[in-house]
């Protein structure tokens, strides 16, 4: 028996049910860019020769597709706009009366001008909805008309509130066969948007030589209702080259041709972060005993596998109730990592555009400390934010990771480094005038020595790693740094970096130099 008070008359909202629709989801693989993909099954009733499917919201273009079995092949396929029944579960208090229509009730309701109450109960014959009249049949036979808005308390004397069977117009699919079947099974795919996923990560460390990297993945759906269906979180950049755009299936007007040919990719916060492009084991920690228990450490994974150039992230079977946020822990694994300090230095000069030195010696550029983490599993990074920890678990610093690839390396920054000094400067050594021609400018070639100047203040050693940037030639450089050529060009200088890793001790201070040729115009004006 279920009763139903008053003050709590409104219920949840439930979905609409399609009475023409049994096909239930079996898998859904949800991307970074704000689709899904979905796959469904079922068998559908045929009724002279046709099957009838409500459409999905926007269906993304060219991604709906049907299949049946070799028995029924579909021989075409009608979109349209149609009448069809549909159920529903009560919203309200008028719903809840027209839902026990021919079912025993019970209630009470407010009478007189002392708001006195009165019980009754009997046979619910009928539901007007205009007047709000509820008509009940008596034990004794007689009938009776109760106004719903005096009701104050009602029971339903049996399984409880049934559904509503109302007509709506909506976009539907008529399925024609090859021949009369009363019913088929049938798989439908599409892809549309409203199912996303966001990945974060948390990285706490452990001692000077690993770190514990975490990561979680917040799936938000305000789609469509996913019931024990297998859920695939897909991390890569896969081509979708009409982006968002709706397949005109779903559309009751004459299509443009041109929307369709220059649809073009909608961007979204996912996508702007992606173009920079399960049992436990304890590990033991250095943390104090009074809060050892929420301190340890664990290592878990997620079934995944690598399809082509994707990674996916297999979570099992899973239910995601529209208009809701669900999160899931991805994996948790131990990696190594170095502590390491960054600078990175731009072509301070650009002679190749001005033609003169100018630059200032005692200038201080950003030194950054970061987590040089090595991804030693079995499956990439994807981008996302990051959250670090310290072996207390105090707060570090929030960074990002960048997309990396099995076995390449990745710098989490933490914070300025204020105790490394780092400063350049370059001088020139040579020039040749006049060595070539392009047009009516003339152009000379220069050759310059930089110097960069570095004062570890810390009272540890540390690993600088600096990257130079030019647009010119760079033909010597100390210390094995490494020159990295790209093969872009800018008129006559190509774009190079050089890449350095220091070591420096406590207190120590070293220069590393470098040399680079650079065409630049003869004029003063600097420009070509």
């Amino acid at each position: 028996m279920k009763k139903i008070i008053l003050l709590c008359c409104l219920l949840s909202v439930s979905a609409l049910l399609s009475a023409q629709s049994a096909l239930k989801p079996v898998s859904v693989n949800v991307f970074k860019n704000g689709t899904y993909f979905i796959a469904k099954e079922g068998t559908v009733s045929a009724r002279k020769g046709f099957a009838e499917l409500e459409l999905p919201k926007d269906p993304l273009l060219g991604t709906y597709w049907l299949n049946t079995t070799k028995e029924a092949k579909i021989s075409k396929v009608y979109f349209l706009t149609d009448t069809i029944k549909k159920t529903k579960t009560p919203q309200n208090f008028s719903d809840i009366f027209k839902g026990s229509i021919g079912k025993k009730v019970r209630f009470t309701y407010y009478y007189g001008a002392d708001k006195n109450t009165r019980e009754i109960s009997g046979l619910l014959s009928d539901y007007y909805e205009t007047s709000s009249i509820a008509k009940i049949k008596l034990a004794d036979n007689k009938t009776t008309y109760c106004p719903v808005s005096s009701v104050v308390d009602f029971t339903i004397e049996d399984a409880g509130v049934g559904t509503l069977t109302v007509d709506s117009m909506v976009r539907v699919a008529k399925i024609y066969f090859d021949k009369n079947v009363n019913s088929t099974d049938l798989h439908l795919v599409y892809m549309q948007s409203g199912i996303q996923w966001f990945p974060s990560y948390n990285v706490k460390v452990i001692n000077e030589n690993d770190v514990q990297l975490e990561m979680k993945a917040l799936v938000e759906n305000y789609s469509e209702d996913i019931d024990d269906a297998e859920l695939t979180l897909t991390v890569g950049n896969p081509q979708f080259f009409y982006g968002q755009t709706f397949d005109p299936i779903y559309n009751n007007y004459l299509t443009s041709l041109y929307d369709i040919k220059t649809a073009t990719l909608t961007s979204t916060p996912m996508q702007q972060m992606q173009t920079y492009s399960n049992e436990n084991s304890y590990v033991a920690t250095d943390a104090s005993a009074a809060n050892n228990q929420i301190e340890q450490y664990y290592d878990y994974s997620t079934e995944g596998e690598k399809t082509n150039d994707l990674y996916m992230y297999k979570l099992g079977s899973v239910s995601l109730p529209k208009q809701s946020k669900t999160s899931f822990q991805i994996f948790s694994v131990k990696l190594p990592y170095k502590d390491v300090y960054e600078v990175s230095l731009g072509d301070i000069v650009n002679y190749s555009y001005y033609s003169y030195i100018s630059n200032d010696p005692e200038k201080r550029f950003d030194v950054f400390h970061s987590l040089q983490l090595q991804n030693t599993t079995t499956y990439p990074f994807t981008t996302a934010p990051v959250f670090v920890q310290n072996e207390n678990l105090q707060p570090l610093a929030q960074d990002r990771i960048k997309y990396t690839p099995t076995g390449a390396n990745v710098s989490v920054q933490l914070s300025k480094a204020g105790d490394v000094v780092v400063k350049n400067k370059e001088e020139e050594v040579k020039k040749e005038e006049n060595v070539k021609k392009i047009g009516k400018t003339f152009y000379n070639k220069v050759t310059i020595r930089g110097t960069i100047y570095i004062e570890n203040l810390q009272n540890k050693k540390i690993t600088l790693k600096i990257k130079k940037e030019l647009l010119a030639n760079v033909i010597n450089v100390s210390d094995d740094g490494k020159i990295e050529k790209n093969g872009r060009y800018s008129y006559l200088n190509p774009y190079e970096s050089v890449n350095w890793e220091i070591p420096c001790g406590s207190k120590d201070k070293k220069t590393v130099t470098y040399e680079y040729e650079v065409f630049a115009p003869s004029n003063s004006s600097g420009s070509y």
